[in-house]
This record gives structure tokens, C-alpha cells and sequence, in this order.
């Protein structure tokens, strides 16, 4: 097993971060956040203290979609905002993605999903973005690649199919109801995980010379863990990008990029 990192990336969104004044402030907004949303929060603060970027950490309780919307839509347009997941029913985020005028940073709008959908990277959600930036810095091109998609979400799974197809890749995207899951990931050239599930797909589901990205987050006994069991891939010939210093270390990254 080969561990791939995405440290290059990193370092250079950090140049553009550190050399950038920013002007615009982040808004952080959450309804009774889990521990998982919770972890990428405290990332996201921690970044903008270090890129002296100004934020809002606002967390929502009872308040109707109406309040909530004229809170977020009283910011300035040049702001931005991310809203953590979960937050709130089906009914209230259509509402919300109708009508919110600010700068939208991590396509959850209709707008900006409808951009995504249409191969526009910058109009990604940010982990999807990550997934492509790093896909894009890798290979030299993804015409014919072969790639298996096990997330169906809005923020990873169909937005990045559409940006990968618009690409010219063969994409399969998988779900728990899937027949013939090992076989399809087996002759995957690059298979894409983001489950959630603690260390879920073992070496049974992956043959030699393919690449895994593990996007997973399960927050398990106080360290965050991915979807693949990395031990039992030990002795494949495989490249793996790990939840650890891959997608993840630029997800909070690429969010602060897109207030420039």
C-alpha cells in the first residue's frame, strides 16, 4: 500500500490564503450540531484566526425559516456562509436554498448546485471540489477512467458524478442497495468513499494497481476515522489518499479560497 497526501495542494492554497487581505466575513451556521459537524467547525475557526479572515459562529435553535433567512440574508452579499449539516427538514432547506442571497461558498443553494451540475468546479460543494482538485493535480487527464462513487449526497456524490462525467470519466455511484458492490469497486480504476462508516471496506472489496480516496468521518472514541480498513491493505499494491491528510485536510481550505 502506498499512502498519497495532498500536502502540495495544501501548501499552496495556504500561500494564496496568507498572501490574500481579506475583506468579506464567514458565517458559520449550525442547528443542533453532531460531533462530526461540530470537529469541522472548530477546523474552520481555527483557519480563519490563522488568515486573519473575520467570522460569525452562529448557532440556530427554534427559529422559523423566515427568521433565519432574513439573520443570514442581513450580512453583506460579499460574506459568505457555509451551513453545517444536519440542519432542520427537507421543508425549511428548500426555503433556505430558494432565497438566500449572500455568497454561497459551499453550493448549497439551487443556483449553485444547478452550476456544479455543469461540470463549473468552482461551483462545487468544497469536498467534492477537493476530490476533483486532487484528481486533476494526479492525472494528466480522467478520459476513460473508471470510477466508483459510493456517496449519493447533494455536498459529495451527484455533484462530483456530473463534474467527473463532464470530464469524459466512466462513473458508478453506489448505494447501501447496490448488487455486486465488491465486483464493481474491483474493476474500479479509482474508487471514492464517503459513507461514514468506521473502517467499512476491508481488502476484499479492492484489487491491485487501483486508487482509493477516503473522504469517510466517523467520529469514533474521540479521533475522527474513515471508511477503509488502511491495516488489512497493507500488502496490496495499491495507492490510497487516507481521510487523514488527504480530502479533508483540504476541504476547510478551499472554503476560506472561495471568499477571494
Amino acid at each position: 500500500m502506498r499512502v498519497l497526501n495532498t500536502d502540495e495542494i495544501k501548501k499552496n492554497l495556504i500561500d494564496e490564503l496568507t498572501n490574500h487581505k481579506f475583506t468579506g466575513k464567514l458565517l458559520l451556521l449550525s442547528k443542533n450540531p453532531t460531533n462530526e459537524a461540530l470537529y469541522y467547525k472548530k477546523a474552520i475557526i481555527r483557519r480563519c484566526e490563522e488568515f486573519g479572515i473575520k467570522y460569525v459562529d452562529h448557532e440556530f435553535t427554534k427559529e422559523m425559516p423566515e427568521e433565519i433567512l432574513a439573520y443570514i440574508n442581513a450580512f453583506d452579499k460579499e460574506d459568505g456562509y457555509i451551513i453545517l449539516a444536519p440542519f432542520g427538514d427537507e421543508k425549511d432547506l428548500t426555503y433556505l436554498k430558494n432565497n438566500i442571497e449572500i455568497k454561497d461558498l459551499d453550493a448549497f443553494t439551487y443556483r449553485s448546485l444547478g452550476f456544479s451540475m455543469e461540470g463549473v468546479s468552482r461551483s462545487l460543494p468544497q469536498t467534492a471540489r477537493a476530490i476533483v482538485r486532487f484528481l486533476e493535480e494526479k492525472y494528466p487527464s480522467l478520459r476513460g477512467k473508471n470510477i466508483v462513487i459510493s456517496n449519493k449526497t447533494t455536498t459529495i456524490g451527484k455533484p462530483l458524478a456530473m463534474n467527473l462525467v463532464s470530464k469524459y470519466a466512466t462513473v458508478t455511484m453506489i448505494t447501501r442497495h447496490t448488487a455486486d458492490q465488491r465486483d464493481l469497486i474491483k474493476n474500479a480504476d479509482i474508487f471514492i468513499s464517503a459513507i461514514g462508516k468506521a473502517n467499512f471496506y476491508d481488502k476484499s472489496y479492492f484489487s491491485e494497481g487501483m486508487l482509493v480516496v477516503d473522504v469517510g468521518t466517523t467520529y469514533l472514541d474521540g479521533k475522527i476515522v474513515g471508511d477503509v480498513d488502511y491495516e488489512s491493505l497493507e500488502d496490496m499494491d495499491i495507492e490510497v489518499l487516507t481521510n487523514k491528510k488527504g480530502i479533508g485536510a483540504l476541504t476547510t481550505l478551499m472554503l476560506l479560497e472561495s471568499l477571494i
